[in-house]
């Protein structure tokens, strides 16, 4: 069940950057992302109140100045990075998470690697060979702006392990802090535009174009709600590393959004890269079902 959310969850984000794409075309960025968190927040505040007042101080620290930092990176330079390249390119950049995740785990908690692990970090890493090709790879604007959110995207992982099972701390309470401090952090944005571009931000303030509203709705319910759960549920039973090949799969399944909607063909590579990705996957989680039994002993 755990892997089945966190694939879904891929799923999902995989078309997020096709929609980002087309909802950021003529409104601004980072007020996109604002309405998108902020509303966000105030729908867990209501839904999940009970469980939000009982968070401690501490976690509200954690959320506000590591989890949403980590995550508000992510989110800033990924909304600016798929102006500039396409959405497969992206997460292309973004699966090097296989190898940031273990060693963010090794230098902070001397968290050790398993052999399955590590040949399925191999095998994620030649299918991300394949899927640059590098010998077309030319540096992009965009790719710098990637990569600086991919080390926001590995944090967030990391951070998120840490409180979902090493602090036990609730699924809905972990999903809340995320998107809580990435609002926090666009807010102050925002607040940026309004004290030194008060003029421009009371002309776009609020969105009146249908597909920008519509974008920020399915930001907002599919990929803030339902995937911040299903992802919060999925690492809470897995282990980083785990989760970060699984997310490996996002540009496969980003490579045949592209095809479906906007018609970018895939190349060979790309097909021979979500086969391998597959197996990366599939490599990484028997030892995890193994484990368990031995776990619940």
């Amino acid at each position: 069940m755990a892997h089945l959310c966190l694939l879904v969850t891929v799923v999902i984000w995989g078309f997020s950057y096709i929609v980002m794409k087309d909802s950021t075309a003529a409104y601004p960025k980072d007020l996109f992302q604002f309405w998108r968190y902020a509303l966000v927040t105030a729908i867990y505040a209501v839904v999940f109140y009970k469980s939000v007042r009982g968070m401690k101080w501490r976690l509200w620290s954690v959320g506000l100045f590591r989890l949403g930092l980590a995550n508000f990176i992510l989110s800033f330079f990924s909304i600016y990075a798929v102006q500039y390249t396409t959405p497969t390119r992206i997460v292309v950049i973004n699966s090097l998470i296989i190898g940031v995740v273990p060693l963010l785990q090794y230098i902070h908690y001397r968290t050790p690697i398993h052999l399955r692990e590590k040949v399925a970090i191999g095998i994620s890493l030649g299918a991300i060979t394949f899927l640059i090709e590098p010998y077309k790879l030319t540096l992009q604007l965009g790719d710098g702006l990637a990569l600086i959110g991919m080390i926001g995207y590995a944090y967030t992982i990391v951070i998120m392990n840490q409180l979902l099972q090493r602090e036990r701390v609730s699924v809905v309470q972990v999903s809340f802090l995320t998107v809580a401090g990435t609002a926090f952090y666009f807010a102050l944005v925002v607040a940026y535009y309004g004290i030194f571009h008060s003029g421009w931000l009371a002309v776009h303030a609020v969105p009146a174009d249908v597909s920008t509203m519509a974008g920020i709705a399915y930001m907002i319910v599919i990929v803030s709600i339902v995937s911040n759960l299903l992802q919060s549920f999925g690492q809470r039973k897995l282990s980083p590393v785990v989760v970060s090949i699984v997310f490996c799969l996002e540009p496969f399944i980003t490579a045949v959004f592209d095809y479906i909607v906007l018609g970018n063909v895939p190349t060979v590579g790309m097909i021979v890269s979500g086969c391998l990705l597959v197996l990366a996957t599939v490599t990484a989680s028997v030892k995890k079902t193994r484990a368990e039994p031995t776990a619940s002993a």
